[in-house]
């Protein structure tokens, strides 16, 4: 009797708690705590469907790592360069490639090579006047300095006088120049300008004759240029620029008179060779002891020791006085036969044909550009 009573006892409990299990299976609740119940709900609670097998999820997406940006080094700012602004002499033209031999020794992964007047935003006009030049370079190099760590000026002839103006006018170590050298420059006027600036205005009916000959021989002696050259004086060293004047010693055309710089260091050099003897003041373009001195000074910006060896130290100075002294006579001679020429005008059985001719030199000269 007692085992039945424990057996019932038994199938009662196992029962009362499967049913307990069901229950907490179909409301979707968590199960409550042991001892207690869930109060009864108010209405029946559907059923869910979902099983652990039906949730499906979308894989999440994978992402591919950009090796090519890893790979790509990273590049540093390509470095400022420094410029060399060539400034060209009286009647020069842009496309005379009179500096190509001095440009060709600067290597372009450090320097970018200019020309005064071959940017169309800053013509150079050879002719006029040695101010409006003047403004031209400074404009050019104050609008392209920020563009580079420094900027070298290297000129010939009158370009030394325009740079000078510029210096003169305000240009200065500020606006990133830092080296200026001046080739056969003329800081101090030059005899060949300050003659025909004086002389023409006085033979006026045969003027074009004599600028016809000169311009087929060499440059045309009228113009505002020229003006502006017979009265150039020198400056004072522009303060934070390194200066230095070179010329050849068989250059008559700027001679030792015209060349003087107070305050300037200055390096005259003798020929290398006949083109350079005949026209020195051409050939100190292109002459290689010139050229080694302007690359050394722009390149460390200072100016380098004097390494000329003794004769030419000695015997430079004196041909360069001998060479002024020869064109200083040509000079003389020019003018008295352009005297002569005005003279003779007044003859009254020469002045149909000097008129006549001064007529055709006028359409020479007119159709050279002048």
């Amino acid at each position: 009797m007692c085992i039945r009573l424990v057996r019932a006892s038994i199938l009662a409990l196992v029962l009362l708690s499967a049913g307990g299990l069901a229950a907490n299976a179909d409301d979707g609740r968590p199960p409550a705590p042991s001892g207690t119940g869930h109060p009864p709900a108010s209405s029946a609670i559907p059923l869910t469907e979902l099983r652990p097998s039906d949730i499906r999820t979308t894989p999440a997406p994978t992402i591919e790592p950009d090796f090519g940006a890893l790979a790509e080094p990273h590049r540093a700012p390509a470095p400022k360069k420094e410029v060399v602004l060539f400034v060209g002499g009286y009647g020069s033209d842009v496309n005379d490639r009179a500096f190509d031999d001095l440009a060709a020794r600067f290597p372009s992964s450090r320097y970018d090579v200019r020309r005064l007047g071959d940017d169309p935003r800053f013509p150079y006009d050879t002719y006029a006047g040695v101010d409006a030049n003047a403004r031209v370079l400074t404009d050019e190099i104050r609008t392209i300095g920020p563009d580079y760590t420094g900027i070298n000026v290297v000129t010939h002839s009158m370009g030394g006088v325009v740079t000078d103006r510029a210096f003169a006018n305000g240009l200065s170590s500020s606006d990133g120049v830092r080296t200026y050298v001046a080739i056969a420059a003329p800081h101090s006027g030059v005899d060949y300008a300050r003659v025909p600036a004086l002389v023409l205005p006085m033979i006026g009916p045969v003027k074009d004759i004599v600028r016809a000959a000169a311009v087929a021989a060499a440059r045309d002696p009228e113009s505002p240029a020229i003006r502006d050259l017979a009265t150039a004086r020198p400056i004072r060293p522009p303060t934070g620029v390194v200066r230095l004047d070179v010329s050849l010693a068989t250059d008559g055309l700027v001679n030792e008179f015209d060349a003087r710089d107070p305050g300037v260091a200055q390096r005259l050099y003798l020929p290398a060779n006949p083109r350079e003897l005949v026209d020195g003041h051409g050939g100190s373009l292109v002459n290689r002891e010139i050229a080694d001195l302007i690359v050394e000074t722009v390149s460390t910006h200072q100016v380098p020791p004097d390494r000329r060896d003794p004769i030419t130290r000695l015997v430079a100075p004196l041909l360069w006085d001998q060479e002024t002294q020869m064109w200083r006579r040509l000079l003389l001679l020019i003018t008295f036969a352009a005297l002569c020429l005005y003279a003779v005008r007044w003859f009254p059985f020469c002045v149909n044909a000097v008129d006549w001719l001064d007529r055709w030199c006028g359409r020479f000269l007119r159709s050279h550009g002048r």
